[in-house]
């Protein structure tokens, strides 16, 4: 029997790798981050982590997509994703061989919704949600009339706020309810910080 050649057994176990790590390669998750109140990207940076293999963590892109890759087929894996608002959330994945595409739907406890805005407008409690900030802006004495004139309060939430996508909800249905008792001449009036006012 002959010998084989260095240079073959090194061609033939650089052949070897390469099939494998192509099979391995080809496994991976690709993800859509949505938010469970509005089924669209959460109004947030993501921040996506593999927990099993301590992959880097990595930015969802601006329509709240990722990639995860170099996975194993048929393993289970722990995705974990953080939004502003949404906190730490985990999920479980077991892969299948090739591309993965999973959507990760995100909680969220909103105490400002839909639902609440009625509630609000029909106690007469209703508000204007602002996101405020470290030093927040303080009502002219424009703003008090508008308040008063309207039967609404503007609420500032600091440098804490609620998810922007329950502030959108609860203000979207507040701007439908005003244009239904007071047409569209409160808009003129209404401070220009109230938040997802067209």
């Amino acid at each position: 029997m002959k010998k084989i050649p260095n240079i073959l057994k090194t061609i033939i176990k650089l052949n070897l790798i390469l099939v494998c790590g192509i099979s391995f390669g080809q496994t991976e998750i690709k993800g859509k981050v949505i938010s469970e109140i509005s089924g669209k990207m959460p109004i947030s940076e993501i921040y996506v982590q593999e927990l099993v293999t301590k992959q880097p963590l990595t930015m969802a892109d601006s329509l709240g997509n990722f990639r995860i890759e170099y996975l194993e087929p048929n393993k289970n894996y722990i995705i974990e994703i953080n939004a502003i608002g949404y906190g730490k959330q985990t999920f479980n994945v077991k892969t299948k061989s090739g591309i993965n595409n999973l959507t990760f739907e995100l909680k969220a406890d909103c105490e400002y919704n839909a639902e609440r805005a009625e509630t609000d407008w029909n106690n007469g409690n209703a508000n204007l949600l602002l996101f405020g900030s470290i030093a927040p802006i303080a009502n002219s004495p424009a703003d008090n009339r508008f308040e008063k004139k309207f039967g609404i309060k503007y609420l500032d939430f600091g440098c804490e706020p609620p998810i922007s996508e329950c502030i959108k909800e609860y203000n979207e249905r507040i701007f439908e309810l005003m244009d239904k008792k007071y047409g569209m001449k409160w808009r003129k009036k209404v401070r220009s910080d109230v938040e997802y006012l067209n």
